[in-house]
């Protein structure tokens, strides 16, 4: 009974609706745990390890979804992963491979149920935005307290507005889109991480006029 990394585009829904599935088609005692968060940390995974080593007749599965997986959790649950308890099955949902490390995707067969979505329309025009339009763009962006996966969504649809945009896209430009991903990785918030985007498709556009 191998456990299994499960992609899916939104890991939290997913893996409600996993257990569902699971509850609903059951033919035989199944004793199902789950842990769904945002950010998986040290203190689920000590939970997680305590409660799959309680005694059960049937099989079990532990389902642990996420947006972020911490590393410290993961290396917390990589030995009960590597030797299950008896009858136990985990089921890991993540957004991307990348989420886990090596060690934890070396232990797991892998579903990818993600659907390719088109890219997210940018919601300033490039060709003809003010300052006074990318501040008020940008004071909405901290409203919303975006994860650093929507963040990086609004990253990459500003690329793909550039391209589709009549600014030239110089070499220091496409840096700075490589940085605000960093950064993005780092927690940084999302409108530290555009604004000096914007500033720089500003200058470029006023500067061929």
């Amino acid at each position: 009974m191998s456990s299994v990394l499960i992609l899916a585009n939104a890991p939290k829904q997913e893996a409600l609706e996993y257990r569902a599935a699971l509850e609903a088609h059951a033919q035989s005692p199944l004793w199902i745990q789950s842990c769904i968060e945002e950010e998986l940390k040290i203190e689920h995974a000590q939970e997680i390890k305590r409660a799959c080593v309680l005694g059960y007749p049937g099989q079990k599965i532990y389902i642990i979804a996420a947006h972020h997986f911490n590393v410290f959790a993961q290396n917390a649950l990589l030995k009960i992963l590597e030797e299950p308890p008896l009858n136990t099955r985990f089921v890991l949902i993540a957004k991307h491979r990348h989420a886990l490390l090596p060690t934890i995707l070396s232990r797991l067969s892998c579903q990818d149920r993600r659907t390719r979505a088109c890219h997210e329309r940018f919601c300033l025009d490039l060709n003809t935005c003010d300052l006074t339009a990318v501040y008020a763009y940008l004071q909405d962006l901290d409203k919303k307290a975006l994860n650093p996966e929507d963040a990086k969504l609004q990253i990459q649809a500003f690329l793909f507005a550039l391209q589709e945009s009549a600014i030239p896209l110089d070499l220091d430009l496409l840096q700075s889109v490589d940085q605000a991903m960093h950064a993005n990785h780092l927690y940084y918030r999302p409108s530290y991480n555009l604004l000096p985007l914007l500033l720089r498709v500003l200058e470029l556009r006023d500067g061929r006029r």
